[in-house]
């Protein structure tokens, strides 16, 4: 059978039964993938998934529109709505992304990082290595909540820089070319800025600012 087209299923990697055993996204844990449709195209090893995808793997969970799957390059690609649930608590949204190594490895597209502590990140792209270091491009940083009525608006203070490197592994949050903004305007520029990530309860070095007003 060359083709099969699979309606609202549950699939587990690694069952020989769908045909879907030649290469299973990690040959060391298993793939759960649940979708409204799956179809797989055994000539090209691929396996395309759609409509309320979710894929539990280890403990990520990953959700989008479209998943496809490619046994020979061992690839994930999701597309619309991308979210990636880390062991960490942090959530990773996506426009598009590239996944390998257990969806440890990869590149995204329009990403937004919301971490434990509720603080955020928005960036143009990304990439995870390794599982605990996430680098992101023309990025921005601010533990303040959107406004509800204009999420839209500036927050009350934010950090902008060209690159952000998270190592969830060193617990840092580092900058590079980094301008800090209060309520959307530039206010202080430094090549280089670095702290602690919302894991760290208590470490010496500079601190980050707390800001509010009634």
């Amino acid at each position: 059978m060359r083709g099969l087209v699979l309606g609202a299923i549950t699939v587990l990697f690694l069952m020989p039964a769908l045909g879907l055993a030649q290469e299973p996204i990690s040959r060391e844990i298993p793939a759960l993938l649940t979708a409204d449709e799956i179809s797989y195209d055994e000539t090209l090893g691929v396996v395309v998934a759609s409509g309320h995808v979710e894929i539990s793997q280890g403990q990520r969970l990953l959700l989008a529109d479209t998943v496809t799957y490619n046994q020979r390059t061992n690839v994930v690609t999701a597309s619309g709505n991308v979210s990636l649930l880390e062991p960490s608590g942090e959530v990773i949204f996506a426009d598009y992304a590239e996944l390998t190594d257990d969806m440890r490895e990869g590149v995204m597209r329009s990403i937004r990082i919301l971490l434990t502590d509720r603080s955020r990140f928005a960036a143009v792209s990304g990439w995870r290595s390794g599982g605990n270091r996430t680098e992101m491009r023309k990025a921005v940083f601010s533990p303040c909540e959107l406004c509800e009525e204009d999420p839209t608006r500036a927050p009350l203070w934010q950090i902008r820089a060209f690159k952000v490197v998270h190592d969830q592994k060193a617990q840092d949050i580092e900058y590079y070319d980094a301008w800090l903004e209060m309520f959307g305007v530039p206010v202080a520029y430094t090549p280089y800025f670095s702290h602690p990530d919302p894991t760290v309860v208590r470490r010496s070095g500079f601190l980050v600012p707390d800001f509010g007003n009634n």
